[in-house]
């Protein structure tokens, strides 16, 4: 008896070792991290396969990382592909050194490479993307639907795995579903010269943020579903076509300050049926505005300080009538100001100074019975201003700024400010800030 228990009790030590060496578990680990790569791999639609090989690749971390995760083998194949998209943004863009670093001294002068800002919950292992990692949103059935890094200082270069996460389309994989993404202000994040992921982020996609990030090369032509975009001050320069905005008809609000194309404004543009808002300023724009014309529901149009833009106010400008402030200050626009203008009675903001037009005040700008800031200084006009515009300076009338050359040629008994160093833009700044800010 004692030697049968004996023997039983070895048989049973040996099968418990055999099965430890056959599949190994620790810390809730997978044991076979090739399954795991296999079913990766396939997960992804094979996007950068190869890289998954090279030991110093973001995309290696971040499949490193994935296997990490406890209870990883019984992720779901959108589920693996949730947390290895998200960990080749983390590993791409988290104290990585690129070519606006490597440029800027101040650089040099840090102990060690910056990090994020916030990275809470990133470098868990037991924490699930929708419960708590910063900048993270998920939908009930635990698809990411929103990343939310902006003014984070992000480095590196954005990743193209982010398309993982789309709703549909041809890199979609389940584990999302994105609707939001906002990199606004991080300046030493680049882009690899590449944005044609864009194209890629699906139909459930409604806000990209990209301002005042270092990207650079072309625009992409932009989701179908997508209703807000701002690249502003960031460094494009190519992409300002017809193909990047015939697509996106739901487009709402463009952002793209600070940018230099130095092109023609594509005609998709005017097409748009749902374009509320609209900034072009310093974005070395050439030629007229024809190829807006159209833009049934715009309500901020503005484009300043472009040297080579030039024209006049065309027939069907003044016939917006949505519009409710019109910037077009600091270009090369020429030939009276039209009468026509009084057609625009949404009109709240109306910047035309800095230009060359000539003839006289409309008096029909008296009848923009909204109008609280007219800025019509540093041009060629004559004459005076119309007593019908100066009683929109009375109490309760809106008009608050009016501006004019009223020391030189205009004569003005009402103005608010005479040349254009004394007079002051603040309140249609903060009117567009706030709905920019809106949106996020």
């Amino acid at each position: 008896f004692r030697r049968s228990s004996s023997k039983a009790i070895f048989l049973v030590l040996l099968a418990l070792v055999l099965l430890l060496n056959v599949v190994p578990f620790v810390n809730g680990q997978t044991a076979d991290a090739a399954a795991l790569k296999v079913k990766l791999i396939a997960a992804t639609h094979e996007l950068n396969r190869d890289a998954l090989e090279d030991p110093t690749s973001y995309q290696h971390a971040a499949f490193e990382r994935t296997s990490q995760q406890v209870n990883v083998d019984s992720f779901s194949d959108a589920k693996i592909a949730q947390y290895y998209a998200l960990y080749c943004i983390y590993y791409a863009t988290y104290a990585v050194p690129n070519l606006i670093s490597d440029v800027d001294i101040r650089f040099n002068e840090l102990g060690a490479f910056p990090t994020w800002t916030i990275s809470n919950n990133w470098d868990k292992t037991d924490v699930d993307p929708c419960n708590g990692w910063h900048g993270i949103e998920c939908d009930g059935s635990g698809k990411v639907t929103a990343i939310d890094l902006y003014d984070n200082l992000l480095t590196g270069s954005w990743p193209e795995e982010v398309k993982l996460l789309a709703h549909d389309g041809p890199f979609a994989t389940g584990a999302g579903s994105l609707s939001r993404l906002d990199l606004f202000h991080n300046e030493f994040l680049w882009n690899g010269d590449d944005s044609s992921w864009i194209t890629d982020l699906g139909s459930n996609m409604g806000t990209i943020m990209l301002e005042e990030t270092g990207f650079t090369g072309d625009l992409a032509p932009l989701p179908e579903g997508v209703e807000n975009f701002s690249a502003a001050n960031s460094m494009y320069t190519g992409g300002f076509n017809y193909d990047t905005f015939a697509s996106a008809a739901k487009l709402n609000f463009l952002n793209l300050d600070g940018c230099m194309f130095n092109t023609s404004i594509p005609s998709s543009l005017g097409a748009l049926p749902n374009l509320e808002y609209l900034y072009l300023s310093d974005t070395l724009v050439t030629g007229t505005f024809e190829p807006l014309q159209g833009m049934p529901a715009i309500r901020e149009l503005w484009m300043d300080a472009n040297p080579s833009l030039t024209g006049s106010i065309s027939p069907w400008l003044v016939g917006l009538t949505t519009l409710e402030s019109l910037s077009l200050a600091y270009n090369r626009l020429r030939g009276e100001i039209p009468p026509e203008i009084g057609a625009l009675t949404n009109l709240e903001f109306l910047y035309l100074y800095a230009n060359n037009f000539n003839g006289t005040v409309p008096s029909q700008i008296g009848l923009l019975s909204k109008l609280k800031v007219l800025q019509l200084e540093d041009n060629d006009l004559n004459g005076w201003v119309p007593s019908e515009v100066c009683e929109n300076r009375s109490f309760p009338k809106p008009l608050t700024s009016l501006g004019v050359d009223c020391n030189d040629e205009v004569l003005c008994f009402c103005c608010t400010c005479c040349h254009l160093e004394n007079c002051t833009e603040s309140s249609v700044e903060l009117s567009r800030s706030n709905n920019w800010r809106a949106l996020r």
